[in-house]
């Protein structure tokens, strides 16, 4: 599975639109997602095409579940051209950032958090969706940077993490997740992460 990540904002997303979709969710009622984006057409695009959605912005749809809807909707906190991620060398690295001390479950820097009310989990394309707060971007990324330098300034990576990494691989494995933070650090937003 291909690791995707956007920049995304889960301050305004937070306040906007997360009840809406856990409310959808929970009663399976895509009547408030449908109207989320009827009254946000010019800045909803389309998951398919990327287009800004018009008028008549339901012949778009495949589905129109609350999952699609809520796909649609999602876009206007991100842009669904502007693709990063870690590729395919995401699990990999997970593994290697589970065995070595992190301030946040490793999870939470991969894969996000998700969405989830009872027996209702966002996850338009059925393969993982999770979010990183803001508020926690600049914590993830000192914490990487320091699990970095420690890692370099040992020579060596833990011997657990040798079956999946040499020291070089492991750092530029570290690199590129960094350079992810540092973007969203930069953009003062969270990332949405999905694949």
């Amino acid at each position: 599975m291909e690791h995707k990540a956007y920049l995304f904002d889960t301050e305004l997303f937070n306040q906007e639109l997360r009840p809406i979709i856990l409310a959808a969710g929970k009663n399976n009622d895509s009547i408030l997602l449908r109207n989320y984006i009827a009254k946000n057409i010019g800045k909803v695009r389309s998951v398919y095409s990327g287009e800004l959605l018009e008028n008549n912005w339901e012949n778009e749809l495949e589905i129109g579940n609350v999952q699609e809807l809520a796909d649609f909707s999602l876009t206007c906190f991100y842009n669904p051209e502007d693709v990063l991620g870690l590729s395919y060398s995401w699990d990999v690295l997970l593994e290697a950032l589970k065995i070595l001390s992190t301030k946040f479950d490793a999870d939470y820097y991969i894969l996000g958090r998700p969405l989830e009310l009872d027996t209702f989990s966002l996850d338009p394309g059925g393969m993982g969706m999770g979010f990183v707060q803001m508020k926690d971007i600049s914590l993830i990324l000192e914490d990487l940077i320091n699990i970095k330098d420690a890692l370099i300034e040992a020579g060596e990576v833990p011997t657990e993490v040798l079956y999946q990494f040499t020291l070089q691989e492991f750092i530029e494995a570290c690199d590129e997740l960094i350079g992810l933070y540092t973007e969203a650090h930069e953009s003062k937003s969270g990332l949405l992460i999905t694949f």
